[in-house]
């Protein structure tokens, strides 16, 4: 009887830490910068952006309302829609445009985001793309300077950046 509530107890206390591990593990996210797409320009990102002439970076977020690194993100990308030399232009996927309409409305999103399907993927056929979040840094040329896999920091962005 002892034997069985001993072994029951170092299985309980086994899963316990598996669990607490688990969970630390849950939180660190994964973020990689690629320059696969690097030299790519977005001719047609050009065309409909309105984009202040003072603006030396773009800063395209590819997100979905449904998406927790995108929802967690968004602050920070309020940050550098705000911050003097910076535009940012989200384009949402694989989601209703009333889905995004309504995220952008809860969130008091004031930058540039598409919602059209259409207009949206003749965008993203342009570069190479694995999920969402991804983000692109452009120059004010609409030139790709770097791909992100995941969610980001305006911090991250700035240090890019530099």
């Amino acid at each position: 009887m002892f034997k069985r509530n001993f072994i029951l107890l170092l299985l309980t206390m086994t899963v316990v830490i598996v669990l607490i591990n688990s969970t630390n593990n849950d939180e660190l996210e994964i973020v990689s910068v690629s320059n696969i797409n690097d030299g790519i320009v977005l001719e047609d990102l050009k065309r409909i952006s309105n984009l202040n002439s003072n603006e030396q970076f773009v800063i395209l977020n590819i997100w979905a309302s449904w998406c927790i690194p995108c929802q967690n993100e968004v602050s920070e990308l309020k940050i550098l829609s705000e911050t003097q030399g910076y535009s940012v232009i989200g384009i949402l996927v694989e989601d209703s445009e009333e889905n995004g309409k309504e995220f952008i409305k809860n969130n008091d999103i004031s930058y540039q985001n598409i919602l059209d399907n259409t207009l949206a993927e003749s965008i993203l056929i342009q570069f190479i793309w694995s999920g969402i979040p991804t983000t692109l840094v452009l120059n004010n040329n609409f030139e790709i300077i770097s791909t992100i896999n995941g969610e980001i920091t305006a911090n991250e962005i700035f240090e890019l950046t530099r």
